[in-house]
């Protein structure tokens, strides 16, 4: 994989699992591997600190067991902006190991707002307007927008 990753945008870094004790940053983080061309997405989420999220993380291993091999990491200093992309990322991408409700549209749409993100704002706009379900499975957990 390589060390930078788009995903809706913004511009993650790669941490190998085993690596992930020297990132003591605040980031909005998935857990996910390079399936061909494409990342493919387990799980999303956000912490003020990896390293310590990682020491004990309760999806890590059931990550891996699905062919998660990295960090993908998104530094976000500000707590709200690490919530709103957590939002944002697991409305989209729908990662199979997020034990929450999948955000609604409207959450969605509100995070991709805070961000300056009008196509994915609106995609979730659209959603909202045509009554979709937002917990209907994605079609693919693969990144629309993340290419290796």
């Amino acid at each position: 994989m390589d060390h930078r990753v788009e995903i809706l945008g913004e511009m993650f870094t790669a941490v190998d699992f085993g690596e992930t004790a020297l990132f003591g940053l605040p980031c909005v983080y998935l857990m996910a591997h390079q399936d061909g061309g494409d990342i493919s997405i387990q799980y999303a989420g956000q912490t003020h600190r990896l390293s310590q999220r990682y020491a004990g993380h309760h999806q890590l291993e059931a990550a891996m067991a699905l062919g998660a091999t990295h960090a993908l990491a998104l530094v976000a200093p500000g707590a709200r902006d690490r919530r709103e992309f957590e939002t944002l990322l697991r409305w989209y991408f729908r990662p199979p190991l997020n034990l929450e409700d999948i955000p609604s549209h409207m959450q969605a749409w509100r995070a991709a707002m805070h961000f300056g993100k009008a196509e994915i704002a609106e995609l979730a706009r659209a959603a909202h307007m045509s009554g979709a379900q937002p917990m209907l499975p994605a079609w693919s957990n693969r990144p629309k927008v993340a290419r290796a």
